[in-house]
């Protein structure tokens, strides 16, 4: 058996970029109160919208990484990664144009004020995430469901 290199490639950035997000996720849904504040601080939702947005967008986050982590419906999670960090960018330009300082509740690995940093690392993870769905897209459409392990020729 041979096994494809690009493809193994490919996984392997799909399974950390589904790392990322799924440890976001789960860092929102175990400290769910300080989630809520730094939603609210945001000031963009009205206060009886705050709920569902701190109740769903972690599961959405643990969704679309395990999706990729486990390397099921791979085009569906790096599609709704692509679209959570899209908006989380307008959300922080928003922010930013409106002078707030405030923390942006990322639940990556350290707090972070809203500001150019937490721009930089959100345009990687769009540029990453997108990246992925066109190289999966394009696979797809030239070799269809293609294994990681080939038999030899």
């Amino acid at each position: 058996m041979r096994i494809s290199s690009s493809l193994i490639g490919l996984r392997a950035l799909e399974a950390v970029l589904g790392g990322l997000f799924f440890y976001a996720g789960l860092q929102k849904v175990l400290h769910l109160h300080e989630f809520a504040e730094a939603v609210l601080a945001y000031r963009l939702l009205p206060e009886s919208l705050v709920g569902l947005a701190v109740a769903g967008l972690p599961w959405a986050e643990i969704a679309a990484g395990l999706c990729l982590v486990a390397g099921v419906k791979r085009r569906s999670g790096l599609l709704l990664l692509a679209g959570l960090v899209a908006v989380f960018l307008v959300v922080i330009f928003v922010s930013m144009a409106r002078g707030l300082s405030i923390d942006c509740g990322c639940g990556l690995f350290f707090q972070r004020q809203v500001g150019w940093a937490a721009v930089l690392e959100d345009a990687v993870l769009l540029i990453w995430a997108a990246g992925l769905y066109w190289w999966e897209l394009l696979r797809y459409e030239k070799c269809g469901p293609e294994p990681i392990v080939q038999a030899a020729p």
